[in-house]
């Protein structure tokens, strides 16, 4: 009798343990055909993630009590047009473990930066975020682009303080050749109602080669109107040879019924000891129709070139896709 009230007791604090955990399966598979037209040179072909990244993953979460929670994210990206993983890392978006409760959020691993919360943020109407937003092209001229995720990282995000919060995450690159980089990011934030607005830094240091080093900047907003969204921001970009490149973008989303409409717009100007060395511009526009809350179809096309200091075109790229994007 009693070995019998014993099994039933640890059977019920299993279930109830059970039933405070849950892990959640989801992914996402963006598919399109069209063209990109590269310096004069245009391949017609079929794309993967063109509207957002083609991936899959596991998150969950545990109840620890006391309003603690233990979290896990593992997520992939992978190529949807035949299949085949992301170079790189099994998990290469996303690899962390991490504890969450009153005090706010932390995470260890592999994870986005601080900084390219805020980023994110400027171009979240500006294409949404996808490969059509033209800071695909305009912000290649000068100083190259920031890492969006790092390994190795010990990330805090803060709860919110009357709207305020801030962020802190700190990358360590373990691998000493050939270039050992840390990357150190920080954020801070302000979100009430349709408003959200945010600044960001981001450094990344290569002990052995210090003339790489890159520091980035960045104001960014965000503003629903109803009838519209908007978002906008200022990027500073600068590295250890003296060349700073101030970027600009801004872009607005206009929903109508199961369309929406999104048009954008970036600019760069990189220059080294007061002259300028190289400037870049593009435009996009876009247009996604819900089939369903989780099915998408969209078409867009991207428009942008780099010039040199000298006004001569290095680089000039035209790309357009029509394709359906799905979640589950």
């Amino acid at each position: 009798m009693k070995k019998s009230l014993i099994a039933l007791a640890v059977l019920a604090s299993t279930g109830a343990a059970m039933a405070q955990s849950n892990v959640t399966l989801y992914g996402r598979i963006d598919t399109s055909i069209g063209s990109n037209k590269v310096n004069g040179v245009s391949n017609t072909q079929m794309f993967s993630g063109n509207l957002s990244s083609t991936r899959w993953g596991l998150r969950g979460s545990e109840d620890l009590g006391g309003g603690l929670k233990a979290n896990f994210n593992l997520e992939q990206g992978f190529d949807s047009s035949d299949g085949t993983q992301n170079a790189g890392s099994a998990f290469d978006r996303q690899s962390w473990v991490g504890l969450s409760g009153g005090f706010g959020a932390v995470k260890i691993g592999r994870s986005d930066t601080s900084f390219d919360d805020i980023r994110d943020l400027a171009v979240s109407s500006n294409l949404w975020d996808s490969e059509f937003t033209p800071t695909k092209i305009a912000y290649t001229a000068g100083v190259p682009d920031y890492s969006s995720r790092a390994s190795n990282q010990i990330r805090y995000e803060s709860p919110s303080f009357a709207g305020f919060s801030f962020g802190v995450g700190y990358g360590l690159d373990e691998q000493a050749s050939p270039i050992k980089r840390d990357v150190l990011s920080y954020n801070l934030r302000y979100r009430a109602g349709n408003l959200d607005v945010g600044v960001g830094r981001q450094e990344q240091k290569h002990e052995s080669a210090p003339a790489t080093d890159r520091e980035y900047t960045a104001i960014s907003g965000a503003y629903n109107f109803g009838v519209a969204r908007v978002s906008a921001g200022f990027n500073r970009a600068e590295n250890g040879a003296n060349l700073r490149d101030n970027e600009l973008s801004v872009g607005v989303n206009v929903p109508l019924g199961a369309f929406e409409v999104s048009v954008g717009y970036a600019r760069s100007k990189s220059e080294a000891a007061g002259v300028t060395t190289a400037k870049g511009s593009a435009f996009g526009l876009g247009a996604t129709y819900a089939l369903s809350k989780r099915t998408r179809l969209y078409g867009a096309y991207l428009d942008g070139d780099v010039e040199n200091g000298a006004g001569v075109t290095i680089t000039d790229r035209r790309m357009y896709s029509f394709g359906v994007r799905h979640d589950f």
